[in-house]
């Protein structure tokens, strides 16, 4: 991944600003070892694998894990092992080019990045501009970005090429993050690529707010007082879609959109409209899953009914769900599994037997072809996340213990 700017420790033409740059916020607490200025780093019983999934939990076979004892983080294996020894304050998952952000210190907002070895990539110290700290799947994160000593080098983009930290800064007050396509927006004003170059020159006719699947949602400025347009634009800059009254969300990798409590295609076609059922709105949108909720605050019984549907209309239960005590768009179907509140038949000695019926709800697991993988409580956890792909799920036990769980609800390991 070649790009026409310098390493980071050779942006001459920086250097008249690093003089009056601001420090970074200095933290506190032992460092722990690493290739960057240290000695060799605290590794476990078990090696890393080469192995990486952006859905999976287990990035190259290990996931962030706090040690009971000391408080600290280290990596796991699904075995429960540890692949790098809990040395830091606080640990992030492995990304798509094989290093993670770690603290170190006291201060939450600075961040290191080490190996799959535990081993610091560069002496620089990261912090999130906008969003928290990640390489998009190009490879490229954003951030602020400061030496050793706290001297701050400025905010941009950066990645690693060779083993060593390259910075892009950037002069606009603000910048996404690249998109899965390798887009981001600039000042909400143009887009760029990958090698940071225009595909959108720097305009002042619309609001540009996000990329996703080679769209670019943006807002009309230039409308009568009291009246809001909103569409989206190719990264040519052709207006696709306009017209619309709200603020669209991201299209997925489905090539579906939510917006206006409708689903559209990349055409602006509605394929699923919210007034044509009885459900009121549509809460989520495609995030890495197929399904989005669809939820109706009317109910007789004053909570929410709710159910998913895909990009074709259908939905996922036969019958909806309810919860007397719903939180919009907290639930959700990835990897195939839904793991929350769902209609349940039951026999005569009142044994969930199914997934449907109008009466009876319960906590369960399920996947898709409507078979119950298993009940929370019966397993003794609660609180379980989303599955990854890996087959994996956060989750509690009844007394709060952290745990990941497999597909059949039985604790893996503690994290």
């Amino acid at each position: 991944m070649k790009r026409t700017t310098g390493k980071i420790f050779a942006l001459t033409a920086l250097s008249s600003l690093l003089l009056l740059a601001s420090a970074c916020g200095q933290s506190s607490g032992q460092s722990p070892s690493g290739s960057a200025g240290g000695s060799e780093p605290a590794g476990g019983n078990a090696s890393y694998t080469d192995t990486y999934d952006p859905d999976a939990l287990f990035q190259y076979g290990m996931t962030p894990a706090k040690d009971s004892e000391t408080g600290k983080y280290g990596y796991k294996n699904p075995q429960g092992t540890w692949v790098i020894e809990p040395q830091y304050t606080f640990a992030r998952d492995f990304q798509v080019n094989g290093t993670a952000f770690v603290r170190t210190g006291s201060n939450s907002d600075e961040f290191r990045l080490i190996d799959r070895e535990g081993n610091f990539v560069s002496d620089y110290i990261f912090m999130r501009f906008f969003d928290e700290l990640a390489f998009s799947a190009n490879g490229i994160a954003v951030g602020t970005v400061c030496e050793a000593d706290g001297t701050k080098l400025g905010t941009g983009y950066f990645y690693l090429e060779d083993g060593e930290i390259v910075f892009e800064p950037r002069e606009e007050e603000s910048f996404t993050a690249f998109s899965d396509d390798g887009y981001a927006v600039v000042d909400n004003k143009a887009v760029i690529n990958d090698q940071f170059e225009y595909v959108i020159e720097p305009q002042e006719d619309y609001y540009l707010v996000q990329v996703s699947n080679g769209m670019v949602s943006f807002d009309f400025k230039n409308t009568p007082k009291g009246y809001s347009e909103y569409g989206y634009m190719d990264v040519e800059g052709n207006i696709v879609i306009r017209g619309l009254s709200s603020r669209g969300g991201p299209f997925a990798d489905n090539g579906i959109a939510v917006v206006e409590n409708q689903l559209i295609d990349k055409s602006g076609n509605v394929v699923f409209d919210v007034a044509d059922s009885h459900y009121s709105t549509i809460t989520s949108n495609f995030n890495n899953t197929d399904w989005v909720e669809v939820s109706s605050h009317l109910s007789s019984r004053g909570g929410t009914d709710f159910n998913f549907i895909n990009a074709e209309g259908e939905t996922f239960f036969p019958t909806d769900a309810y919860e007397h005590s719903h939180m919009d768009g907290s639930l959700a179907i990835k990897n195939g599994v839904y793991v929350g509140p769902a209609p349940v038949l039951k026999d005569d000695q009142g044994n969930i037997t199914g997934i449907g019926g109008t009466e009876d709800y319960a906590t369960v697991a399920v996947n898709e072809d409507m078979e119950i993988l298993y009940v929370p409580y019966d397993k003794g956890i609660q609180d379980v996340s989303a599955y990854y792909s890996d087959g994996y799920a956060k989750a509690e036990t009844q007394d709060e213990q952290r745990v990941i769980v497999d597909l059949e609800g039985n604790i893996v390991m503690e994290y």
